[in-house]
């Protein structure tokens, strides 16, 4: 992406099919994608039984963009990994698109911080052994073409027969998105995918998944943990706020009611931004008092 795009991050999810579109937190869809119904996940150590998560309810809308935020331990990746079905709730039920959810599938894409990408694979070949896995009934041409357009959409075409350790960190985790959405999964879940970048190319990553968010014509329902609260804000429409483990719990769901597209260098000077962004600062950090300091 041109360094003048990364600088403004004006969003091009303002265009989808040539023709400009806002939308706002009202507008998605009133079906469910996920739904996490009194969900408790405890595991067995040395020590005895360890409780991360308990007595969690959430439901999450198709097309919607919800984020998991919280303290290191609070339980969110544990939460997620319930969705994605990498773990098994003690007690509960997850089910997403419709099915209770009794271990990974193809209907939910994963993009890990580490990007997960096989070394030894080319950019194109790390994609196409993705597709080729899951796309099971189309053809080698249909395949080829697959991975081809996922690559062009985060622009990495030029950049298709070189090896993950030829590549900056923003590209490989333009590879791990691109990949992810080739396989064109229902549900798609981020474990902090940007954490380990710097903030000019954690901006234009924003950009490209809203970019593919749109392309998707925003029927693809995304859910990231993250502890950024700016990045929060600016991608959601919700934000998950957790307790602190162990037991966490949701402590507050906050609606980000800010009409997209959305334009980073005028909505922080909005005074609802500024409330969200307030409001979830104090939830972070309510623990805190000018006692605990010395």
């Amino acid at each position: 992406m041109a360094l003048t795009d990364q600088l403004s991050e004006t969003l091009v999810e303002s265009r989808i099919n040539g023709k400009a579109k806002a939308t706002s937190a009202q507008n998605i869809s009133t079906v469910n994608s996920i739904e996490v119904k009194d969900v408790t996940v405890s595991f067995k150590t040395k020590k005895g039984i360890y409780t991360a998560i308990k007595d969690i309810n959430l439901n999450v809308k198709k097309g919607e963009i919800i984020s998991l935020i919280g303290h290191s331990g609070c339980g969110k990746s544990t939460l997620m990994n319930t969705i994605s079905g990498m773990v098994n709730p003690t007690q509960g039920t997850v089910t997403a698109n419709d099915k209770i959810v009794k271990g990974p599938g193809p209907d939910r894409g994963i993009v890990f911080q580490n990007y997960s990408l096989l070394p030894w694979l080319s950019v194109y070949k790390n994609i196409y052994e993705a597709v080729d896995s899951v796309l099971v009934a189309k053809s080698p041409a249909e395949k080829k073409e697959i991975t081809t357009n996922a690559l062009a959409m985060v622009n990495l075409l030029p950049h298709k027969d070189k090896l993950p350790g030829q590549l900056s960190g923003g590209m490989k985790q333009r590879v791990a998105i691109a990949r992810a959405f080739a396989i064109s999964p229902k549900i798609l879940l981020l474990d902090e995918p940007f954490g380990a970048l710097d903030a000019l190319t954690k901006g234009s990553m924003h950009i490209e998944l809203l970019k593919l968010w749109n392309l998707d014509n925003r029927n693809k329902t995304i859910v990231m943990v993250t502890h950024d609260i700016e990045e929060a804000i600016f991608l959601s429409d919700r934000v998950v706020v957790m307790n602190n483990g162990p037991a966490a719990t949701i402590k507050e769901i906050v609606d980000v009611p800010l009409e997209r597209p959305r334009n980073k260098k005028d909505i922080v000077h909005a005074p609802k931004y500024m409330e969200i962004h307030d409001r979830l600062l104090s939830l972070l950090f309510d623990k805190f008092s000018i006692n605990d300091i010395h």
